[in-house]
């Protein structure tokens, strides 16, 4: 199973500029800053972070072998070295988004989160917002050209949502210390924040393992040759809704046979190694991949999966497609089913 959390807020603080609120930017950035007037010598005193908060469900929401995974699309990147570390920390301390803009329009309202200050007038007590050492996260930049980033952030936030901690204003994203301190690191990542107008907005994923599989009298198919058709999709959805959609597996080329019996009423169900994913059909965007966590399951009613909607952009299309695992054979039947997600409202 998988679904995903938007944020609630974000903004990002820059110690070169620590009274600017920035928390309307459609833009998050994390390392150095590049916007420089003052050359070299600024990049000692010009570390850039990222602050972001999400609505952490309730105690139990999921099961115990959840996985947190927290999600930023890249924008733009340079100077940034090869492997690259980021830093991930629970921050300590409550902060307000503001109404702020560093990029867009230079409006720099004093109502929210900036180097110095938490919210307007409330002082962090660390410049560079408060935050705990233990849990924590890293991600570390290995690909060329830098892809968009994902991070393993369950040791954070599993504490939270078993209830073992209530620790919880948020996460901040940083350089570790010595980068942030090295003159010569002049690196700097540009994600979309939460505030953009794309897409492409940062998610926290949450994924977790629940295949059921209970073939009853149903048969396994006997080749890639099949003909599977979603048996209750719908055209359209109201995001929120969870479908189990059924799919009806039969012989694409059934055997001959001189007898009353109808040749198409042969039913299969998949091998559990059976997977689908779903893409947003403008951007080709993949929102749930080919895993462990998209597997197909089984009942005594035939093989389907469940579509959660909950965390789909309105008023888009996304494209269903399936991928098969049977022993070595490895195949895509011919598949590919969209559907609309409309508001909720």
């Amino acid at each position: 199973m998988r679904t995903f959390l938007s944020p609630t807020q974000d903004t990002t603080i820059y110690q070169r500029y620590p009274t600017i609120n920035t928390g309307l930017d459609e833009i998050l950035e994390i390392g150095k800053l590049t916007r420089t007037l003052d050359g070299d010598v600024m990049y000692a005193s010009s570390s850039v972070r990222a602050l972001i908060n999400f609505d952490i469900p309730s105690a139990q929401q999921y099961p115990s072998n959840a996985k947190y995974y927290l999600h930023f699309r890249i924008a733009n990147a340079k100077n940034v070295k090869r492997y690259q570390q980021l830093n991930v920390y629970p921050i300590s301390s409550s902060w307000v988004e503001g109404s702020g803009y560093f990029y867009q329009d230079v409006k720099n309202m004093q109502d929210g989160a900036t180097w110095s200050e938490s919210d307007r007038l409330v002082n962090w007590t660390t410049s560079g917002s408060d935050f705990v050492s233990t849990p924590s996260a890293s991600y570390v930049m290995k690909n060329v050209p830098i892809e968009d980033i994902k991070i393993d952030v369950t040791s954070i936030i599993a504490p939270v949502v078993s209830g073992s901690t209530s620790l919880w204003n948020g996460l901040l994203i940083k350089y570790p210390t010595g980068d942030e301190l090295d003159q010569n690191n002049k690196g700097n990542i540009k994600v979309f924040s939460g505030n953009t107008h794309t897409i492409f907005a940062p998610k926290l994923e949450i994924v977790w393992s629940d295949q059921q599989f209970q073939t009853g009298s149903l048969k396994p198919i006997r080749n890639s040759n099949v003909s599977i058709i979603p048996r209750n999709i719908k055209e359209a959805y109201t995001r929120g809704e969870i479908d189990k959609v059924y799919l009806v597996t039969r012989d694409l080329y059934p055997d001959k046979k001189y007898d009353s019996v109808q040749r198409y009423r042969n039913t299969y169900y998949l091998p559990s190694q059976s997977y689908f994913r779903i893409t947003d059909d403008v951007s080709g965007t993949v929102l749930y991949d080919f895993d462990q966590y998209s597997a197909i399951s089984c009942d005594v009613s035939g093989s389907y999966f469940v579509l959660d909607t909950s965390a789909l952009e309105i008023n888009r299309y996304y494209t269903v497609d399936i991928k098969i695992k049977s022993g070595s054979l490895v195949f895509f039947p011919e598949f590919k089913y969209t559907f609309k997600v409309d508001a909720d409202e």
